[in-house]
């Protein structure tokens, strides 16, 4: 539908404007279940206000897509220096929130102007879990990609398949059994935590994240070094997997600190 205004005033000073309805919305794309909820002012009242307006809007249209609303307040707001954010998985989650400011959610950080540069720091042996990184393997293609590349280079290396052991529950039933957990067996916890490092730097590195340092510890070097260009993504799984079968064949020791 369009419509024509027409203004005519004295002395022969017009004006004609057509106006057309806006263009249907397109459908949403595929959006992650965690939203992340920015909002940015000049001053720490100002923010507040903003911060009330929000519950209190989301509040009033509990129907709008999250997502869609994220991803305005991200890419079509300026960033100002006094900032918070929320992650969160439902508008309703949002509201209840913003509203309590509830510490454990919500962060507040006056961010002085002028770039940062990021490093990546890479743990070592010791910060393995089970199932580390599985709600990123289902949710997150590239993290995904990255651990199905690597595991399978390893084939060759360690004779199975990492991502086995890594998310299907195998501990529990090895535990069960009373034998050792396999994350704990260094011959398979050296290559695991490379390949998790691995596919979390690469994950961060297509957000846009760019590390200008990158540094680690034990296995956490190996995994700065490929990303680095020290070394091909081959020759750096062979050489971890043939580190962890060494060190697995030695005695057992104990820390001293």
């Amino acid at each position: 539908r369009r419509a024509g205004i027409s203004s005519f005033g004295i002395g022969g000073t017009n004006a004609h404007v057509i106006l057309e309805e806006a263009p249907s919305m397109e459908p949403s794309g595929i959006f992650r279940p965690w939203q992340l909820l920015v909002l940015s002012a000049h001053t720490s009242t100002a923010l507040n206000n903003a911060t009330a307006n929000m519950a209190e809007h989301l509040h009033r249209y509990p129907d709008l897509n999250l997502a869609d609303v994220t991803y305005t307040l991200q890419v079509g707001r300026k960033d100002f220096s006094h900032r918070r954010i929320l992650v969160c998985k439902s508008t309703d989650e949002a509201v209840t929130s913003l509203n309590t400011m509830d510490s454990k959610k919500v962060f507040t950080h006056c961010q002085e102007e002028g770039e940062r540069t990021v490093a990546f720091l890479f743990p070592g042996q010791g910060a393995q879990y089970a199932n580390m990184g599985w709600e990123l393997y289902q949710e997150e293609p590239t993290f995904r990609n990255q651990v199905d590349r690597c595991s399978e280079i390893l084939k060759s290396h360690l004779d199975l398949d990492l991502r086995y052991l890594l998310y299907h529950n195998l501990q529990n039933s090895e535990k069960e059994r009373g034998q050792e957990d396999p994350l704990q067996q260094t011959a398979i916890t050296q290559p695991a935590l490379f390949v998790v490092e691995y596919a979390l730097a690469r994950l961060w590195m297509e957000w846009g994240v760019q590390p200008q340092a990158m540094i680690g510890h034990s296995i956490g070097e190996y995994v700065a070094a490929c990303l680095s260009g020290v070394f091909s993504l081959e020759e750096a799984l062979g050489l971890v997997a043939l580190r962890g079968q060494l060190i697995q064949q030695l005695s057992r020791g104990s820390m001293l600190a």
